[in-house]
C-alpha cells in the first residue's frame, strides 16, 4: 500500500510540473511601455518597449509590424511630417519613423525605420547616456535631443548621411542646462525649440542661432515632459513635483520692427491634483456636442492616474484611473477623439474622450 501511495505522489507531482509550470509563465508581467506615437492617419500607434517598437493598427487592434533590434528601452517616438514631397518625382516622401533610447550611462541611441517596409534606413550613436526625448522640426529637417548625459544636439537630418564626417562633429551641441536634459519640444511653426530638465529650468532656445531666449526656472523638481497647445499658443510641462505648468512665450517688443531675437515669457496656470511625478503630458482638443471645442492637457502619473484638465480654467475634466502602475507616455490621436497611455504595467490604453470611458486594452 506504501509503494502504491508514492507511485500516486510522483504522478501528482510529475502532472504538477508538466500543466502547472506554463501557467508561471504565463502570469509573467508585460514589457513596460516607455513611449507612444500616433502616426499623422491616426489609424495606428507606435509603442516602445524595451528593445522593440510596436506598430498597432487601432481598428483591428493587432500589431501589425514590428521594429527590432534596439539597445535598450524605447524612451522617445516621433513620426517624420509627410508634408514634404520629391517634387522631381512628384511622390510623397515615405513615412519614417524616429526610435531614441540606448544604455544607461553608456549610449544613447538613434534608430531611424521605414515605417512601410519595416528597413532601418540609419542607426547612429551620438550621446554618452540614454536618449529620453527627440522631437523633430516642422519640416522634419532637423532632429532635437535630449539625453541624460546633461546635452542636447541638434542634427540636420539633411546631411545626416554624409559618412566623411563624424556624427558628433555633425551635431551643435547645447551645453546650458546643469543637469540631465529629459525632454524636447519644437513650436509647431518652428519659431523655437524648448529643453526641459533635472536642473528644474525650461530652456526656450532660438532655432537658428542656438541662444537661449528665455529660461523659466518656477519649477520645483525635474521637469519630464513637454507639449505645445495650438489652441492657447502655451508650453505645457510635467515635472517631479507632481505638477502641470503652462507658460507663454512672446516676443519681446510690441509692433512693426520688435526684435524677434528677444523674447519675454512667464508662467500661465498652475494645474495641482496628481500624487507623485507627472512623467508625460500632451495637448489635444474637445469637441463637446452643443458646445465650442475646449483646449485640454492630458497629464499621466507615477500615482497611476491619468488627468485631462481644462487648460484655460485649470479644472479636471476627467481622470481615469484604470491603469494599475505608474504611466510613462500619454498622447492624443490627431482628431482629438482618443487618449492613449502607457506605462509600467504593460498595458496600452484608450478613452474616448466625449464618451469618457475605456475603448481599448491590449
Amino acid at each position: 500500500m506504501g509503494k502504491r501511495r508514492r507511485n500516486v505522489a510522483k504522478l501528482f507531482a510529475a502532472f504538477y510540473i508538466i500543466f502547472a509550470t506554463p501557467l508561471v509563465f504565463a502570469a509573467q508581467s508585460l514589457s513596460p511601455i516607455w513611449s507612444i506615437e500616433f502616426s499623422p492617419d491616426g489609424k495606428t500607434l507606435a509603442v516602445g518597449r524595451y528593445q522593440w517598437v510596436e506598430l498597432w493598427d487601432l481598428e483591428t487592434q493587432r500589431i501589425i509590424r514590428t521594429y527590432e533590434p534596439h539597445a535598450g528601452e524605447i524612451r522617445s517616438l516621433k513620426f517624420s511630417s509627410q508634408s514634404v514631397s520629391d517634387p522631381e518625382h512628384q511622390q510623397a516622401t515615405p513615412l519614417r519613423l524616429y526610435a531614441s533610447g540606448g544604455i544607461p550611462s553608456q549610449s544613447g541611441e538613434i534608430r531611424i525605420w521605414d515605417v512601410d517596409s519595416e528597413e532601418l534606413i540609419n542607426s547612429f550613436e551620438i550621446h554618452a547616456d540614454t536618449i529620453e526625448s527627440i522631437t523633430l522640426s516642422p519640416s522634419s529637417t532637423t532632429l532635437l535631443t535630449a539625453s541624460m548625459d546633461e546635452y542636447s544636439a541638434v542634427l540636420n537630418l539633411m546631411v545626416l548621411g554624409d559618412a566623411t564626417v563624424p556624427i558628433d562633429k555633425q551635431a551643435t551641441w547645447l551645453t546650458q542646462h546643469v543637469g540631465r536634459v529629459l525632454c524636447t519640444l519644437y513650436h509647431p511653426e518652428g519659431a523655437y525649440f524648448v529643453t526641459g530638465s533635472e536642473d528644474k529650468t525650461i530652456k526656450v532656445w532660438h532655432p537658428d542661432t542656438f541662444n537661449v531666449l528665455v529660461s523659466f526656472d518656477a519649477n520645483d523638481d525635474a521637469v519630464y515632459s513637454l507639449a505645445y497647445s495650438t489652441a492657447e499658443g502655451v508650453i505645457v510641462s510635467g515635472s517631479a513635483d507632481n505638477t502641470v505648468r503652462t507658460w507663454r512665450v512672446a516676443p519681446a517688443g510690441d509692433g512693426e520692427g520688435q526684435n524677434t531675437l528677444k523674447m519675454t515669457g512667464g508662467l500661465v496656470r498652475e494645474y495641482n491634483g496628481h500624487q507623485a511625478d507627472v512623467y508625460s503630458v500632451d495637448c489635444g482638443i474637445v469637441s463637446r456636442r452643443g458646445n465650442n471645442p475646449v483646449a485640454v492637457i492630458a497629464s499621466g502619473s507615477a500615482d497611476t492616474s491619468v488627468i485631462i484638465w481644462n487648460l484655460r480654467s485649470g479644472n479636471r475634466y476627467r481622470t481615469f484611473d484604470e491603469p494599475t502602475d505608474a504611466i510613462y507616455a500619454v498622447k492624443f490621436s490627431p482628431n482629438g477623439e482618443f487618449v492613449a497611455a502607457g506605462g509600467r504595467d504593460g498595458k496600452l490604453r484608450l478613452w474616448n474622450l466625449r464618451k469618457r470611458t475605456l475603448t481599448h486594452e491590449f
